[in-house]
């Protein structure tokens, strides 16, 4: 196996274990109960308190990564949610469940922008496609999304602590495994070095695009935008399928997210392979196209077929907003020397749609029941017709000055450069 294939792996594999160690919990929220003494209140709190300390210390964690290295950042980050991992799981009271909550959601938060900088540097050291890492990076975090609560089903006779113990044992593991995966100092490439000590310009004159920072924003709300359409479906479709039923809709509801989690790890996948030439905005519009006619698709009836249908076409969309704002922003020249701050401030904008979004959802649908999923479909054209008033009256941030070996230019209307001089010399290399 090839370095290039080898780091790519790691990282990939570090991707499935931190979502899987997330999800294993959900299957044994009544044994937490249990043992901490935690009422509904606290198991609330034990899945928002995560949630909040992931979103909140993601900034924190792009600012460390930009002043060390991604590589080290991982390192510690994993160490940290391991930590978390195993004061969940000897908690007797509720105050010891949510300190190892907020340490587990610290950790994520801190190696997410971690994780998306060694992307970055391995796409530019070997000279790899961005858009398929960035789709083999979807793929395996869905995966392990998935992988967990099966984990959890196969070794729930091992008890709680037994299975989070051995979580933090793959998670510590996973730590070496990032360590050595993420170039270090002295590793990158003539290129890369030539890149970070090269002025980070943005576009001048006519099309200005604005600081880096500004196109961080932009793809940020992107990712919002993405994030809010989906956590709102995890309230709202199980309220829609279950209204004038009797009786338990609980396969039913499985059935329908797990097609719809497998279509975004699948198109995620695919996106990265056959989508590397298309433009940004280009993308942006397919998938809020999308999202706009699955929506639409779920007002017209709440059996099973058309529901999964629908939501099929709504996590499509997704998958292509997912990898068109990664893939902007490992793109973006004029913030090459900082991306630990640029992945930092995206995350934190973009999973903050993760918390408002199932607000919205429940919200909306007691308000307007089925007309809801309408809304959001209508919100989503706005979005577009928006797109393409814009598309004409910008142009997308000018790369670095160019080196002596490629000249990067700039293409209109989106935030995507062409390929710099590390593409130029772009290797057979590619992420299995």
């Amino acid at each position: 196996m090839t370095p290039a294939r080898r780091r790519a792996a790691l990282l990939l594999i570090a991707v499935m274990s931190v979502n899987a160690s997330y999800t294993v919990l959900i299957p044994f929220v009544p044994e937490l109960q249990h043992r901490a003494g935690a009422d509904p209140t606290v198991i609330a709190l034990t899945f928002a308190l995560f949630a909040a300390a992931k979103t909140l210390s993601q900034p924190l964690g792009g600012l460390w990564v930009d002043r060390w290295r991604p590589g080290h950042v991982a390192f510690v980050a994993q160490l940290v949610a391991a930590a978390g991992i195993v004061i969940t799981a000897v908690a007797r009271d509720p105050q010891t469940l949510l300190a190892g909550r907020v340490c587990w959601g610290l950790g994520e938060g801190l190696v997410t922008p971690a994780l998306y900088a060694g992307m970055g540097l391995l796409c530019r050291r070997y000279g790899l496609s961005s858009s398929r890492l960035i789709g083999n990076f979807g793929t395996a975090a869905m995966a392990g999304f998935l992988i967990g609560p099966l984990v959890t089903g196969v070794a729930a006779p091992l008890g709680l602590e037994a299975l989070f113990f051995a979580g933090a044992a793959v998670t510590a593991v996973t730590a070496f495994g990032l360590f050595q995966a993420i170039p270090r100092s002295g590793e990158e490439g003539p290129e890369e070095a030539e890149a970070d000590d090269a002025p980070a310009t943005d576009g001048a004159g006519a099309g200005s695009a604005g600081p880096w920072w500004l196109w961080v924003l932009a793809l940020g709300a992107l990712d919002l935008f993405a994030n809010v359409i989906y956590s709102a479906f995890e309230p709202m479709l199980p309220l829609y399928l279950s209204a004038g039923r009797d009786g338990s809709v609980r396969g039913t509801i499985s059935v329908v997210f797990s097609v719809g989690l497998a279509t975004f790890a699948l198109f995620t996948w695919a996106l990265g392979r056959y989508t590397e030439r298309l433009r940004l905005l280009t993308l942006i519009r397919a998938g809020m196209t999308l999202m706009a006619l699955g929506l639409a698709g779920l007002t017209l009836s709440a059996e099973v077929v058309p529901v999964a249908a629908s939501f099929v076409l709504c996590m499509a969309g997704a998958a292509v907003l997912y990898l068109t704002a990664r893939r902007g922003l490992i793109e973006l020249r004029s913030a090459m020397s900082r991306q630990g701050k640029a992945f930092g401030l995206f995350g934190f904008i973009g999973d903050s749609g993760n918390v408002i979004g199932p607000i919205i959802g429940v919200a909306l649908f007691g308000w307007t029941g089925a007309t809801s999923f309408l809304l959001l479909g209508v919100l989503c054209v706005v979005a577009l017709v928006g797109l393409a008033a814009a598309s004409g009256r910008f142009r997308g941030p000018r790369a670095a000055e160019p080196t002596a070996t490629a000249e990067p230019t700039a293409t209109a209307g989106t935030a995507e450069t062409t390929e710099t001089a590390v593409a130029a010399q772009e290797t057979s290399q590619r992420p299995s």
